[in-house]
C-alpha cells in the first residue's frame, strides 16, 4: 500500500475520532442533565432527553464503525498523530461509563427504597401469587391513594 493512501486514511481517521470526541462532549453534558432530571423527578424532560441520548448513541456507533474500518491498516495505539486523540476519546468514554453507572445505581437504590415502602404500605402485596404452572408471579404495584392534610 502506498504512503499517500496511508496518509489519507490517517487524516480521515483523525477526523472521525474528532467527531467522536465532540459527540462524547455532548453525551457527557446530556448525561449530567439526565441525572438532574431524575433527581428533580422531571419525567417529561427525562424522556425527551433519553430519546436525544439514544440518537446520539446511534450516531456514535456509526462513527465507531467508520473508525474501525479506517484503522484496520493502522496501529492507532502507537501512531503519534492519532494516539493523543485516541487517549482523549477513551478518557471521555470512561467518564461516560462512570456517569452512566452512577445514574443506574441511583435509580436502583431509589427503586429498592420505593419497593420497600410499597411492601409496607400495601399489605396485599405481601401475598405470593403463583401461575397455573406453579411459578412465582411478581406482583405489580397497586394503586394507592394517600390522604394528606395540609
Amino acid at each position: 500500500m502506498d504512503s499517500q493512501h496511508i496518509i489519507e486514511q490517517k487524516k480521515q481517521l483523525i477526523e472521525v475520532m474528532q467527531q467522536e470526541n465532540e459527540l462524547l462532549d455532548k453525551i457527557l453534558n446530556l448525561q449530567t442533565i439526565l441525572h438532574n432530571y431524575v433527581k428533580e423527578k422531571n419525567w417529561e424532560n427525562l424522556n425527551i432527553s433519553l430519546e436525544s441520548l439514544q440518537s446520539m448513541s446511534d450516531d456514535f456507533v456509526e462513527l465507531e464503525q467508520k473508525r474501525e474500518s479506517l484503522s484496520k491498516e493502522i496501529d492507532i495505539r502507537i501512531d503519534e498523530d492519532i494516539s493523543p486523540v485516541l487517549t482523549e476519546v477513551r478518557g471521555k468514554l470512561q467518564k461516560s461509563k462512570i456517569e452512566n453507572n452512577a445514574l443506574n445505581e441511583y435509580i436502583s437504590t431509589t427503586r429498592k427504597f420505593l419497593q420497600g415502602v410499597f411492601d409496607t404500605v400495601v399489605p396485599q402485596r405481601r401475598n405470593k401469587v403463583y401461575s397455573k404452572t406453579g411459578e412465582f408471579v411478581k406482583n405489580e404495584i397497586s394503586s394507592v391513594v394517600i390522604n394528606q392534610l395540609l
